[in-house]
C-alpha cells in the first residue's frame, strides 16, 4: 500500500483502503458479514427520507450548516440580519470564525446531553452542539474585541477556561456532555495554533484562512485542497496516533490483520472531511465557486455506519461481539470502512431509484445519516449507536 503523506491525506486513500477492507469481508476474512443484496432495502429508505425532508430534491450539501436551520430558533436568522451588507471576503471570513469551532465542537454529544434555546426549544445532539456553538459565536464567546463580537481571534480561544465553556454549553452533572474538556481542548489548541502561524493567520483571526485559500486558488477552490489544507494545518490538534514527515494524521489508524500481521494505515478523516464539507459550503455561501466536492468520501461514523447495521447489510459476527469496543479496534476500523463502501453504492442505488444523478454530498444529507438515526431511535430509545464504541469527543 502507498503510504505517502500525500496520498494519504487525499479521499482515493480512504477509497481504496475501504475497497480492500470491503474485499477482505466478502472472502469471508472479516469481522462482518456482508450482504450487498441488502442495499435495495437501504436505498429505499434513503430515498424515502430524502422524498420527506426534500420532496422537489433540491437537496443542499451535507455540512454543518444544516444544524443552524433548526425549526423554532432564531440563531441563523439573527447571523445572516447582522452579515446582510457584508462583502463577499467579509462573509467568507465570518463564515470559517463560525464554521470551524461549530465543526470542532460536533463529536458525539452522549444521549443524556440536552441544550435549552432563550425561547425554550430543547434540542440534543448534532442540533443541540450546533445551535449552542452559534449562540456563543453570536456572544461574541470567540472573540477578542468586544465591538467585533463576530470573529474569531486566536488568542480567545487560548485563553477560554472550562468554567465559562461549561457555562454555555450547559453541560452538568445532570446534563453531562460526554468529552466536555476534550472539546474545550481542541479549541484552546486551534487558537494557540492561529497564533503561530501568521503567514495564514497575519491577523490572528481564524477568518484570515478565507484570504488564504482564495489568494492560493484560481477560479475555483478546490475540495480536495481544502482537505489536505485542514489536514496539514490542524494537524497538530488532534490525538497524536500517527505522525509521517512531521504531520500528525489524526483520524488514521493502524490496521493488520491475523492472516497477514503487515500493519497499514487506513485513514478515514471524518471530522477534517465534514470540515471540508463545511467550508466549502461556507464559501458557496459567500459567493465562491468550489470544485471536487465529489471526491471527498462518505463519512465514518455511526450514523451512516449503524444504517448499514440496522437494515442487515452488516453482521457482526458471534465471535466478535463485546460489551464495548476501543476506537483503534479492528471492529470499529472494518465498521467504518465498510461504511465509506457502502455510502458509494448507496449513492448510485438512491440516484437510480429517484431517476436523478445525485451527488453523494446530497446523499449524505438527504438521506444516509437521517436514515440511519431514525433506525436508531427505533432500534433504542436514546438512538444509541449500534457499537458501543469508547470516544473521545475527538472522532465520532
Amino acid at each position: 500500500m502507498n503510504e505517502s503523506l500525500d496520498y494519504l491525506m487525499h479521499p482515493q486513500s480512504i477509497r481504496d483502503c475501504a475497497m480492500q477492507i470491503r474485499n477482505l469481508t466478502s472472502c469471508g476474512d472479516g469481522v462482518f458479514k456482508l450482504d450487498e443484496s441488502r442495499l435495495e432495502i437501504a436505498s429505499a429508505l434513503v430515498a424515502d427520507s430524502i422524498h420527506q425532508k426534500y420532496p422537489t430534491n433540491e437537496i443542499p450539501l451535507h455540512s454543518r450548516w444544516r444544524h443552524f436551520e433548526v425549526k423554532n430558533t432564531n440563531s441563523l436568522q439573527r447571523l445572516n440580519t447582522a452579515t446582510k451588507d457584508y462583502s463577499s471576503l467579509d462573509l467568507a471570513r465570518t463564515g470559517l470564525d463560525l464554521i470551524v469551532p461549530s465543526v470542532l465542537l460536533d463529536a458525539g454529544a452522549g444521549p443524556n446531553w440536552r441544550f435549552t434555546t432563550d425561547s425554550g426549544t430543547v434540542l440534543s445532539r448534532s442540533e443541540g452542539l450546533g445551535i449552542a456553538s452559534l449562540e456563543m459565536f453570536l456572544s461574541g464567546f470567540f472573540s477578542n474585541d468586544p465591538t467585533q463580537p463576530l470573529r474569531t481571534d486566536g488568542e480567545a480561544l487560548a485563553k477560554l477556561n472550562l468554567v465559562n465553556f461549561t457555562g454555555h454549553m450547559q453541560s452538568s452533572e445532570k446534563n453531562p456532555l460526554v468529552g466536555l474538556n476534550n472539546r474545550l481542548l481542541l479549541l484552546q489548541q486551534l487558537g494557540k495554533l492561529i497564533l503561530l502561524e501568521p503567514k495564514v493567520f497575519p491577523t490572528g483571526r481564524l477568518g484570515d484562512l478565507a484570504d488564504h485559500f482564495m489568494t492560493n486558488s484560481t477560479a475555483e477552490i478546490s475540495a480536495t485542497h481544502i482537505l489536505s489544507t485542514v489536514l496539514r494545518l490542524f494537524g497538530s490538534m488532534w490525538p497524536q496516533r500517527i505522525i509521517i514527515s512531521g504531520i500528525n494524521l489524526g483520524d488514521a489508524w493502524h490496521y493488520s490483520h491475523p492472516k497477514n500481521k503487515d500493519k497499514k494505515i487506513v485513514p478515514f478523516h471524518k471530522l477534517s472531511q465534514w470540515l471540508t464539507y463545511s467550508i466549502a459550503e461556507t464559501f458557496l455561501r459567500s459567493g465562491n465557486a468550489v470544485c471536487d466536492i465529489e471526491k471527498l468520501t462518505g463519512l465514518a461514523e455511526y450514523r451512516n455506519g449503524g444504517l448499514f447495521i440496522d437494515t442487515g447489510i452488516l453482521e457482526l459476527k458471534d465471535e466478535f461481539v463485546q460489551s464495548s469496543y476501543p476506537i483503534e479496534s479492528r471492529t470499529v476500523v472494518e465498521w467504518r470502512a465498510l461504511t465509506v463502501y457502502l455510502l458509494d453504492q448507496i449513492s448510485e442505488h438512491v440516484s437510480n431509484i429517484l431517476g436523478q444523478e445525485l451527488s453523494l454530498p446530497r446523499v449524505l444529507e438527504g438521506g444516509t445519516w437521517h436514515a440511519g438515526r431514525k433506525l436508531a431511535y427505533e432500534r433504542s430509545p436514546l438512538g444509541e449507536s449500534p457499537l458501543n464504541i469508547n470516544i473521545d469527543g475527538t472522532v465520532f
